[in-house]
């Protein structure tokens, strides 16, 4: 009976055949299909990534020249205000002075018609109105030595905004294209990189007064 109900088990299995005997034969194994390996994306060519970056973002020459202007526009030129130093010269200090007076003396004594007692008052006002002139400061005004100090202050200050901008534009190409050709699998070390590239973008978007927001750059 056992060897029957292999027998009916085999003969209703697909695939399988009587064997010579009169038994039947278990039925050939299936080849499973083997399914196919998806194709690894194509990696970018990384000069052509650097082309795309280069039209999307304003050139290193425009950042530079706005994080310039920015700086001038922070802090008023001492050599401007200098030069309106001395022409401040040509105007007058006017000093108005007021001064009342009030003078009286007593007469006392014998005169030939008799005896003199009186009080004379003589009360007196002046107003005097003076205009004075510095011509010194036309030709070399006192300001001028604190004014040249500010200005190479300032010039230094003014370098540095342009080689912070500079450097910070380069640092967020760099992580825009390590982004596109290797981003961090990871997701705590993708969250570091997305904001390191939002610091960076924010900080050179204050050297140079928001222009890559103009440009609709990311």
């Amino acid at each position: 009976m056992p060897g029957l109900l292999t027998a009916l088990l085999l003969a209703a299995a697909p695939g399988a055949a009587p064997t010579p005997g009169g038994g039947w034969a278990a039925p050939a194994p299936q080849a499973t299909p083997q399914t196919a390996s998806p194709a690894a994306a194509p990696v970018p060519d990384p000069l052509r990534l650097l082309a795309r970056l280069a039209l999307a973002d304003p050139p290193v020459s425009e950042v530079q020249a706005a994080a310039a202007r920015v700086a001038d526009a922070s802090a008023p030129d001492p050599i401007e205000l200098a030069s309106r130093r001395r022409w401040a010269a040509l105007l007058p200090t006017l000093t108005a002075e007021l001064r009342a007076e009030q003078q009286s003396y007593r007469v006392v004594g014998l005169q030939a018609s008799g005896e003199v007692d009186y009080l004379r008052s003589s009360p007196g006002t002046s107003v005097t109105l003076r205009a004075t002139w510095d011509l010194g400061e036309l030709v070399a005004s006192r300001a001028e030595p604190a004014a040249a100090s500010a200005g190479l202050t300032h010039a230094r200050w003014r370098d540095e905004a342009v080689r912070r901008a500079t450097h910070l534009f380069f640092e967020r190409r760099r992580i825009l294209l390590l982004l596109a050709l290797d981003p961090p699998t990871a997701p705590l070390a993708r969250a570091d990189v997305e904001l390191e590239l939002a610091r960076t973008t924010a900080e050179l978007e204050a050297l140079t007064g928001g222009l890559l927001a103009a440009r609709g750059g990311r």
